[in-house]
């Protein structure tokens, strides 16, 4: 049996590449200058190994990456740009790495600090909309507890030559609050809109524990060059649960959580019911079962436990037109406050079958 390697070694069938390194500090950076890291990788397998998708996190960091498909023995390269101008402070920024050699990504990380270039003349307000000029109109929160009231400022200007008034909110949801300072803009004259963010609000309206927010944010005024303005503000959430909430709350637990089918013949199907038991004082709700892709069909034959209850999740592979080591995970998702998502691993080492062993089952629990 093969074993499965995660992480920069990611394998599929024979093909395989290892990077260099999966990381890369630039130090002390001054801004301006595009800070730019080449990422070297080598194909250690026996088959061509292509790059089939390059993503960086944010738009401040742009990639460019080898197009042909690489030869065993055969080196290629990610090569990561990140814009320094206007963005003194420390970063770190991720570029995600797709192959043909897994499904499973490689992320590469770059950061480093870039610190304000003395001779340069920033412009502070240069996101321009209309009558009104925005320091930056992207906020984060960074992380939420449910118990708190974070708030973000905005600084704005108004570049025009007529009074613009900030009047409020359009369609807000009801765990953010606007307050605008001063509430109308002389020209000429800078101002602040500072949204509060209200943790108790978002967890009544259903944000959930360890979640990400993205929020787009509209706010009618009064400029005549467009009344509508738009605010960006992200981050993430955490509920704080009180001890009595943790003690009458549900508790899922899995008695197994990976299964390994060994050595199948491609064309037979691989699949595992994984128990889900209840050990908590109150219904346990499965909200999601998510599979890692489309070869890999779950089903749980109960969405509700009560305490003391148990059910199963079907895991099932189709190792049709596949061979090699597979690795395909299900995410589960449900209301257990300390346990909310837990990942199921389905793994097997398919066998070329050579027309044989079509629609068999591999053996299960």
């Amino acid at each position: 049996m093969r074993t499965l390697l995660l992480g920069c070694l990611i394998s599929a069938g024979w093909a395989q590449i290892t990077f260099d390194k999966v990381e890369h500090d630039f130090g002390e950076l001054v801004e301006g200058p595009p800070a730019v890291h080449t990422f070297t990788f080598r194909n250690t397998g026996d088959k061509p190994v292509k790059l089939t998708s390059v993503k960086a996190s944010c738009g401040c960091t742009t990639p460019s990456w080898t197009q042909e498909e690489v030869p065993p023995g055969g080196q290629g390269t990610v090569q990561a740009s990140y814009d320094t101008k206007g963005r003194p402070g420390a970063f770190v920024k991720t570029i995600t790495v797709q192959h043909s050699a897994s499904e499973t990504p490689i992320v590469l990380t770059i950061k480093g600090t870039v610190k304000p270039n003395p001779n340069a003349q920033p412009e502070k307000y240069s996101e321009v909309d209309g009558l009104l000029g925005w320091a930056t109109r992207r906020q984060t929160f960074g992380t939420v507890k449910s118990n708190e009231t974070p708030s973000v400022t905005f600084e704005v200007k108004n570049i025009g030559q007529q009074p613009v008034e900030l009047i409020e909110l359009v369609e807000a949801k009801p765990m953010f609050q606007a307050t605008f300072s001063p509430k109308t803009l002389a020209p000429g004259q800078e101002g602040k809109v500072i949204i509060k963010l209200d943790g108790k609000a978002a967890r009544a309206a259903g944000w959930k524990h360890q979640s990400g927010f993205y929020e787009i944010l509209r706010i009618r005024t009064t400029d005549l060059g467009g009344p509508e303005k738009q605010l960006v503000v992200n981050g993430s959430f955490e509920i704080v649960y009180s001890p009595e909430e943790l003690a009458r709350a549900p508790k899922a637990v899995f008695p197994v959580t990976e299964f390994d089918g060994g050595e199948v013949l491609e064309g037979q199907t691989v699949e595992y019911r994984f128990k889900v038991r209840n050990e908590g004082k109150s219904d346990l709700v499965i909200e999601s079962v998510k599979a890692s892709c489309g070869c890999t069909a779950v089903e749980p034959t109960e969405k509700v436990l009560k305490p003391g209850q148990e059910t199963e999740i079907l895991a099932r592979f189709d190792s049709r037109g596949r061979t090699g080591l597979q690795h395909k995970t299900i995410t589960v998702e449900t209301n257990d406050p300390l346990n909310s998502r837990v990942i199921l691993h389905l793994k097997a080492n398919v066998i070329s079958a050579g027309g044989f062993g079509l629609g068999n089952y591999a053996p299960t629990n």
